[in-house]
This record gives structure tokens, C-alpha cells and sequence, in this order.
């Protein structure tokens, strides 16, 4: 959105009304882009606990929910 178009609306709408509409359409995006960060985390946090898993497993240990209660 350019300039001219932002004055344009603003003269045919009003301020408040351009502003709550351009803060919306940032929060939307934000949103977005933190969804897919936190589905990319969670992603990294599964494979993460998978690797934890197989080396505990490797070394001998019980499950890890045991929390120390085993061996």
C-alpha cells in the first residue's frame, strides 16, 4: 500500500477507521508468522525428545518419565 492510497482512504474514512484497519492487518500477519514459528519449535522439540530417548535408551536408562525413579 503506497502512500496516496493510505491519504485517499483516510480522507474518504477517517483516521481511526484506516488505522484500527492497518493495526488489524498487522496483527493478522503477526499471527501467521508465530504460528508457523511455534509449529517449527514444536517440530524441534519432538525430534529433540526422540534423540534424548534413543541415547538414554543406548546408555542403558529406563524411560525418561521414570525421572531418576529406575536403574
Amino acid at each position: 500500500m503506497d502512500f496516496n492510497t493510505i491519504i485517499a482512504a483516510i480522507s474518504s474514512v477517517g483516521f481511526p477507521i484506516v488505522f484500527c484497519v492497518m493495526l488489524w492487518k498487522t496483527n493478522k500477519d503477526s499471527l501467521e508468522k508465530h504460528t508457523e514459528e511455534t509449529k517449527s519449535l514444536m517440530s524441534s522439540i519432538d525430534k529433540l525428545t526422540l534423540a534424548m530417548q534413543r541415547l538414554f535408551d543406548k546408555l542403558g536408562g529406563g524411560d525418561i518419565d521414570d525421572k531418576g525413579k529406575g536403574n
